[in-house]
């Protein structure tokens, strides 16, 4: 009765806890979405190839990264990075700063074997897994939400599997001592992995990276690459990996999810080598600054951001006075020695003069500062041409516009009347999927309407920047070139535009010597999105559609696009703007604020205030005393789901809601039938396994029909507050 009854306790123990499962890895195919890079089965240094592919491990003297001598040039022989040395130690957390083209992604890909080494070593210590992150979007995998971004989490992986494999043998007859033993250290070692908790951690993950519930069970591929890069960011959280390295991951995060983000790396356990350009990100996220400047790595240790920023500035002004005071002095004694060096009482003095002048040579106090400490780089500029001016006041008119992607889908937005006039700048703002950019899109004419009209003004000059117009462009042509066809070409070009306009353009925004003639598949993410911004600099337009234009931008260049904007228009021009950066909204002066939602557009004529970037906070809620300011609703999280699939759900809630509810019953009658053959078998051990695995199974799916029913209310309930099914 005693092995019995350790059989029952162990075996209830396994699945009671547990609601999450997933298919067998089998059913999948290989996932094109960044996978974790571990140092199991890697090659150690002692075999010291040049090409690498994946992290090289060897002694890191207690670090978990130690880059020692590093050199690294391009094919065609130029220096991106000479001489770097740099640990990482563990809970470091760096953040890689520099500008555009200056070598961040380079630096990190050295680390994961993805980029050439010429020279020194990048090791990881031998037991230390790395996640990487990159830029690029990611697509292919056939997985659910949930069972991609679980599937990294090794440990609990593993652990699962071994207590499914020991269940198995018992259920098959094996109920041996040593079994049921093996059986309940897998179950110690379940919970000490965190197996039980590994659905709220996944939920949680999700959920700050701005997915819905209802969002964990759809498949991958129903999401545009924007939503699969969220999920290779929750995957790589999730299976928290000992150095964390992440690429501008809030390229494609909403402000709620940038903020929860920042807030999970700041309480992260392992090391973390950050490259962003996020400056809210970048003072919440890291302990410590690396600046990639002349070719070399400057380290500011325990700096935050804005410590770093004063610290760096101490350091240019201390090696400045330092080289002029080392400067004068060798001028003071040279004067000695010029002015006695012939005389015969004070030859001694002048000869002792000479050799203090070279000591200091020998010891490099004569020799200007590093160019990376003392240099002030010229920040980026951007001069927009005058706008054409229109006839009349309005530039471009929606009229009773319903908006959405067609088919049997609802429409995201329904009976815009919207008003570009002549001198407005019109921010846009509202929760993630309420169809910002599905509106730049139809404002912009890519978008056909579904029912209503788009007028244009006679002289409309249409500009465009987009968060992806930098990965559309030809890599297989020069840079130059496609700056100069794009300003030349169309019926609003102008072919007067020579080489040099675009190079001075592309100048004042960084890409100088020869950077024009690169190839666009040589340049940094950066340097595209600049190219990108040239073309766009070069055309005159009298309304400018910008969707999140800082995303793959330094901050410099950041600053220059928010500054030339600020001062662009006047009477003539408009702008329209999708974005999440606020300091570069604050930098624009908007004239207008427009709040999409609930499948609306409300728009007023004011400037921005603290209170539009409280109203989308991470838990979805408004902070108080703003209800006299927008007619809008404050947000609830269902809000955050996408429009249309909102719709859906809470027109069919009623059908689905009463379906689950039969679903719930039959699962609970099952498990009361269980147990009832429990008390029955109570003497057969593999009988009662056998009940208690069904019985566990019904149980998740009661668990799994309840979390259903309750996201179903949730959005009827919120429907309710909004009207939106009538």
């Amino acid at each position: 009765m005693a092995m019995i009854a350790l059989l029952l306790a162990v075996a209830a123990g396994i699945r009671a806890s547990s609601s999450f499962s997933f298919a067998p890895s089998s059913q999948f195919h290989v996932s094109k979405i960044p996978t974790i890079l571990t140092n199991t089965g890697l090659r150690s240094t002692a075999e010291a190839p040049t090409e690498r592919v994946g992290v090289t491990t060897g002694d890191t003297k207690g670090a978990n990264l130690l880059l020692t001598n590093l050199n690294i040039a391009t094919g065609s022989g130029n220096i991106i990075l000479k001489s770097i040395n740099f640990r990482v130690d563990p809970k470091e957390r760096w953040g890689i700063v520099g500008p555009n083209g200056c070598g961040k992604s380079t630096l990190l890909g050295a680390i994961t074997g993805t980029v050439r080494i010429d020279g020194g070593d990048a090791l990881v210590a031998s037991k230390v897994k790395v996640g990487y992150l990159k830029q690029t979007a990611v697509s292919g995998s056939t997985r659910t939400v949930r069972e991609e971004a679980a599937s990294e989490m090794e440990e609990i992986n593993n652990a699962r599997r071994l207590l499914d494999k020991l269940e198995e043998k018992i259920t098959n007859g094996d109920a041996s001592e040593k079994t049921l033993n093996d059986l309940a250290e897998a179950q110690s070692r379940f919970e000490d992995v965190g197996g039980w908790t590994q659905e709220q951690d996944v939920d949680l993950v999700l959920k700050g990276l701005g997915f819905m519930p209802t969002d964990s069970d759809r498949l991958c591929s129903d999401f545009s690459g924007g939503w699969q890069m969220r999920i290779a960011l929750a995957r790589l959280l999730l299976s928290q990996p000992d150095l964390l390295m992440l690429d501008e991951p809030s390229n494609h995060l909403d402000s709620s999810a940038r903020d929860w983000l920042a807030t999970y790396l700041s309480n992260y356990q392992g090391s973390i080598l950050l490259v962003s350009h996020d400056v809210a990100l970048l003072s919440k996220a890291v302990n410590s600054i690396a600046e990639v400047s002349g070719q070399t790595l400057i380290q500011y240790v325990s700096c935050s951001y804005d410590k770093y920023l004063s610290e760096k500035d101490f350091r240019a002004k201390s090696a400045m006075a330092e080289y002029e005071r080392n400067m004068k002095e060798a001028a003071r004694l040279q004067e000695f020695v010029d002015k006695f060096g012939a005389s015969a009482t004070k030859a001694a003095s002048a000869q002792s003069r000479v050799k203090m002048i070279e000591k200091m040579k020998r010891e490099g106090k004569l020799d200007p500062p590093p160019l990376a400490v003392v240099e002030v780089r010229r920040k980026p500029s951007l001069v927009l041409p005058d706008p054409p001016k229109g006839i009349g006041e309005k530039l471009l008119v929606l009229k009773k516009a319903s908006i959405g992607y067609g088919d049997e889908s609802p429409p995201i937005l329904e009976g815009i009347d919207l008003v570009i006039n002549r001198g407005v700048k019109l921010i846009l703002r509202g929760p993630n999927g309420a169809g910002k950019s599905t509106l730049l899109a139809a404002l912009r004419g890519k978008l056909p309407l579904i029912a209503g009209e788009r007028i244009e003004n006679e002289r409309l000059r249409l500009g465009v920047f987009t968060q992806d117009l930098a990965q559309e462009l030809d890599v297989t042509r020069r840079a130059m070139d496609l700056v100069t066809d794009y300003a030349r070409g169309g019926i609003d070009g102008d072919i007067t535009i020579s080489n040099q306009d675009a190079r001075g353009v592309m100048g004042r925004l960084g890409l100088s010597d020869e950077k024009p003639l690169r190839i666009v598949g040589e340049l940094s993410g950066g340097e595209k999105a600049r190219v990108a911004l040239s073309m766009f600099a070069l055309k005159a337009s009298n309304l400018l559609l910008l969707d999140e234009p800082s995303n793959h931008l330094d901050i410099e260049c950041i600053e220059a696009l928010g500054e030339s904007l600020s001062n662009w228009g006047g009477k003539d021009g408009s702008v329209v703007v999708v974005s999440h950066d606020r300091a570069f909204c604050e930098s624009v002066g908007f004239t207008h604020v427009g709040t999409v939602k609930d499948g609306t557009v409300v728009i007023e004529e004011r400037g921005l205030m603290d209170s539009d970037w409280a109203r989308y906070d991470i838990n979805g809620a408004a902070l108080g005393g703003c209800d006299d300011i927008v007619p809008v609703v404050e947000l609830t999280k269902e809000e955050k789901e996408e429009q249309e699939r909102k719709r859906k759900l809470a027109f069919n809630a009623p059908k689905m809601m009463k379906k689950i509810e039969d679903k719930m019953s039959k699962a609970e009658a099952k498990i009361a039938e269980y147990e009832t053959q429990m008390e029955e078998h109570g003497s057969d051990a593999q009988k009662l396994v056998e009940l208690l695995n069904k019985k566990s199974m019904a149980q998740i799916e009661v668990n799994k029909l309840m979390e259903e029913y309750e996201s179903l209310e949730a959005i009827l309930a919120d429907c309710a507050k909004v009207s939106c099914l009538t």
